[in-house]
């Protein structure tokens, strides 16, 4: 217990050193200039709210992966179609896809295809794999879900048309806060995919990712149905 608040001390403190040092600069440079123009001022006003969102984006999924892993999280287990939680995200990010006019197909968007889990928690999890493919496909670019399943399992395929990861990054993107050679996102965090992640691995279920440079990415999510 000592050594997992130790970590997660650790890890907060060093994400926010980053966002935390940019609003101080921000800051003194408006307080400092009190001829700046007012162009010059919203604009720096406008960097400090994005900063200060960051923030707050980081405490809030660091908290939820904290309470997670100290397993004080009950799931409200339900069997409901699997296109409930896959709407839910889509809600969620309806903005952000409408920002860059990407095209969400969902190949397979009945309702017989059930899954046993927590809705709310697994729309979590689609959320930043779903967000993640937004930010890395292109603004027009498509991203497909597809919704099978098998006697075993209730699956949920997510696939974009964006840049890809190299091979070299693949086996490390689920860690905490690591960050692909090729990422385009300089203020990217590297914490939502860890977090699907750990939300879809403690229902008993498996995220899994296979990727090609220049040729998009894929992530399946499966969750098992039990004992048949």
């Amino acid at each position: 217990d000592k050594i997992f608040l130790k970590n997660i001390i650790s890890d907060i403190s060093h994400q926010l050193k980053t966002p935390l040092s940019s609003l101080i600069v921000l800051n003194e440079l408006m307080l400092n200039d009190r001829n700046m123009d007012e162009k010059t001022r919203q604009e720096f006003l406008s960097r400090s709210l994005s900063q200060l969102e960051r923030i707050e984006w980081l405490i809030i999924n660091l908290l939820k992966m904290a309470r997670l892993e100290a397993g004080a999280i009950e799931f409200q287990i339900e069997t409901i179609p699997l296109i409930q939680p896959v709407r839910k995200a889509l809600s969620a990010l309806d903005i952000k896809i409408k920002e860059k006019n990407q095209n969400i197909i969902i190949n397979k968007p009945d309702t017989n295809i059930l899954f046993n889990g927590d809705k709310d928690w697994t729309a979590e999890a689609l959320i930043n794999i779903i967000k993640n493919c937004i930010e890395h496909t292109p603004a027009k670019g498509d991203i497909y879900i597809h919704l099978t399943e098998s006697p075993l399992f209730s699956r949920i395929i997510i696939k974009d048309t964006g840049e890809g990861i190299e091979k070299k990054d693949l086996p490390h993107i689920f860690k905490r806060f690591y960050k692909g050679s090729s990422s385009v996102k300089a203020e990217s965090i590297g914490i939502g995919l860890a977090l699907a992640k750990t939300i879809v691995e403690s229902q008993k279920g498996t995220v899994s990712v296979k990727s090609q440079r220049g040729k998009g990415t894929e992530f399946t999510v499966t969750f098992l149905k039990g004992v048949i």
